[in-house]
């Protein structure tokens, strides 16, 4: 699928979804986010999907949000509050989250504000080396939103969280990585490379394992480890009832690669 805002394909299992306002920095909108959120509709609608890179046009990420489509469209001029238009900005491009596959935020530029926010919002991170990162939300005067609070301390600490938020200073790739904000980082001519491998090492998994592993991950901050032992055993003999389970068994008494086929 392609349109103006966003551009989605998929490749052997690989989807790429592109910010695509490379004019403007792919600064974000209202109606970007809603493209985007019909994108993960469509994409967790494919059985042949097994992993999604985001990621953006030209040499930046993402500048952030628009702030004078904002004010427009999502309710953040002085007629309005905000909170609600804000909110609803915010969930339209967290709707990666609900992807029903591991995510990468491919950060090919810079990444700044809601952009970062927004690439947060995936499971993995590869950071281009000459791109900069920040929640430079104070620098501009207002709050820092798009889960912003409640994703960057859990990623990289509260002291960590806490300096950044506050200082709203820009990160250079080593630091982002040191602090786990970032899951690899790459140079120029290694950089496309770098995400595909990462892309095609999860794609090559049993497609059933990692679809369940993702929802796991995605409640680990809410169960205690009685719970998770639970829903691991749980999860755990139900793909041992799959045929990829068998394939993969298979696969390393014959000593070779596995065939998964999602069933």
């Amino acid at each position: 699928m392609s349109d103006a805002l966003i551009t989605t394909n998929v490749d052997n299992g690989v989807a790429t979804l592109t910010l695509n306002r490379p004019d403007t920095r792919n600064a974000m909108t209202a109606e970007m986010g809603r493209r985007v959120e019909a994108a993960v509709d469509a994409l967790n609608a494919r059985d042949d999907v097994r992993v999604v890179v985001v990621t953006g046009a030209g040499r930046a990420f993402s500048s952030g949000g628009d702030l004078d489509s904002l004010a427009k469209e999502a309710g953040l001029s002085e007629a309005g509050d905000g909170l609600d238009g804000g909110a609803n900005f915010y969930r339209l491009f967290l709707s990666v989250g609900r992807l029903r596959v591991p995510s990468i935020g491919a950060l090919n530029g810079h990444a700044i504000g809601a952009g970062l926010c927004f690439a947060l919002a995936c499971d993995l991170r590869v950071m281009h080396e000459q791109a900069k990162v920040g929640m430079t939300f104070v620098k501009i005067g207002i709050h820092p939103g798009m889960a912003a609070s409640w994703n960057l301390p859990r990623l990289v600490g509260s002291a960590n969280a806490a300096d950044l938020l506050f200082t709203g200073r820009l990160v250079d790739a080593r630091e982002a990585l040191a602090m786990g904000l970032v899951n690899r980082v790459a140079g120029e001519a290694e950089f496309a490379a770098t995400v595909s491998e990462l892309a095609r090492s999860i794609a090559a998994n049993g497609p059933l394992a990692v679809r369940a592993l993702k929802e796991t991950l995605r409640g680990t901050f809410t169960r205690t480890i009685d719970e998770a032992v639970i829903r691991e055993a749980d999860a755990q003999a139900g793909t041992f009832k799959s045929a990829d389970a068998r394939e993969g068994i298979s696969a390393i008494k014959e000593k070779r690669s596995p065939r998964f086929k999602g069933v």
